[in-house]
């Protein structure tokens, strides 16, 4: 498609969209409202929870809020992320996202040999130099004025120097590869702009290009990374190229982008409760509790898509096949039958039942273990060298209704 073509589509179908969205909500519909990205999703997905656990909103998908119900459908096998008939769903912006908009058995297939990259010896590997970008960060920022923004200077940053030591981008690919990264991102956010669809098409190729010229470097010169991990099984069949550029271009943007917002979500969160950022100030090991919490309440991906691939029941209610349930995790992670008094933020909390955050079943995400360590490191750095940071301004938030994360998180650090 060409970038007229994608701009063009892209400008019609986010017009059309909107103005069903905005009749669909000003009737009352809750998911509608929620589609129109409002600064707080939290008091609506309440009104989702209202109309009963599972609900056919009037923008034509099925919707809950159940953490149980959520949690059957995502390891359901009788749903996908694919049509019945193996096709995708209609996108606002279409793009090749490899192994992430497949189903068994390529889903299977791709992941069995993305999976070892990942694996516990893997990340007690990246452990040090994960401590070490963070502490470089924080420098960073203490040389600077006093005042930054938190997204720019440390959260965005983190995630994309560790990954580009994981997937196995050479040092002197990593700036147009950064730049990329950011420009891809608004694929993940559901509608686009005509201006954004224009752009990814064009970062798209440009990565694409990129990756092609990686790959050939480490095909010539293997490391301990993911692309030289797979590299064996283009060789001996078992994935094509065609599959393995785009998973090596698309994993690490679904991953960047979830640990990116976990860790902003998490400050924020703390920063708002000045009594629990004052609790992890005073024992930085209770980060991992910090960031289990931050999951729960405000996840990073707030949405997940399934499509029935049968006729089936749920919960007294008839999805045809091809019919779509739009699984609202950032409301089932406050699901009141789950967890006491939800919509509290509380590091010393009870765990209870495994949050959604990274989804579940075949598609819980691959990256969970990294992003979770990722962000436990900086919270407890931050804690223990930036006591004192606190908010300095207003928040602006991405206009996405599926990844949840700020743009701008202006803190001061004295």
């Amino acid at each position: 498609m060409s970038e007229l073509e994608a701009e063009r589509r892209a400008h019609y179908q986010a017009t059309v969209v909107q103005e069903a969205l905005r009749t669909a909500a000003a009737d009352g519909d809750p998911y509608a409202s929620i589609l129109l990205v409002p600064d707080d999703p939290y008091p609506l997905y309440e009104q989702v929870r209202e109309r009963g656990t599972l609900h056919r909103s009037a923008v034509g998908v099925w919707t809950t809020t159940s953490h149980r119900l959520a949690n059957q459908i995502l390891r359901d096998r009788r749903f996908g992320v694919r049509t019945p008939q193996g096709e995708k769903p209609p996108e606002f912006m279409p793009f090749d996202n490899s192994m992430l908009g497949l189903d068994p058995p390529d889903h299977t297939r791709l992941r069995k040999l993305a999976t070892p990259s990942l694996n516990p010896r893997r990340l007690a590997h990246w452990q040090p130099h994960v401590e070490r970008f963070t502490d470089e960060l924080i420098d960073e920022m203490l040389a600077g004025r006093g005042q930054v923004n938190f997204m720019r200077a440390f959260a965005q940053q983190l995630p994309l120097r560790v990954i580009g030591d994981l997937v196995g981008i050479p040092p002197h690919h990593r700036q147009l590869f950064f730049r990329l990264s950011r420009r891809m991102a608004y694929l993940l956010d559901g509608v686009a702009t005509a201006p954004a669809a224009r752009g990814v098409v064009a970062a798209i190729a440009e990565m694409t290009v990129l990756f092609q010229e990686i790959i050939a470097e480490r095909r010539a010169d293997p490391r301990e990374d993911l692309i030289s991990d797979l590299l064996p099984a283009v060789e001996d069949g078992r994935m094509t190229m065609d599959e393995m550029v785009p998973l090596c271009m698309f994993l690490p943007l679904a991953g960047t982008e979830t640990t990116v917002n976990l860790i902003g979500n998490g400050l924020l969160a703390l920063l708002e409760h000045p009594g629990q950022w004052d609790m992890l100030a005073a024992d930085p090991s209770l980060a991992p509790a910090a960031v289990r919490e931050t999951l729960r309440y405000d996840p990073s991906v707030q949405q997940y898509r399934r499509i029935a691939h049968t006729d089936l029941q749920l919960e007294g209610e008839t999805i045809a096949a091809g019919e779509e349930v739009a699984i609202c995790a950032g409301g089932a992670n406050r699901d009141p039958e789950v967890y006491p008094d939800p919509g509290r933020f509380d590091i010393t909390r009870n765990p209870g039942p495994e949050n959604l955050a990274f989804s579940a079943g075949i598609h819980f995400c691959l990256g969970a273990a990294l992003a979770r360590m990722e962000a436990e490191t900086a919270l407890a750095a931050l804690a223990a060298r930036l006591p004192g940071i606190r908010r300095a301004g207003p928040v602006r938030r991405r206009g996405s209704f599926i990844v949840r994360g700020m743009l701008q998180f202006p803190v001061s650090l004295r």
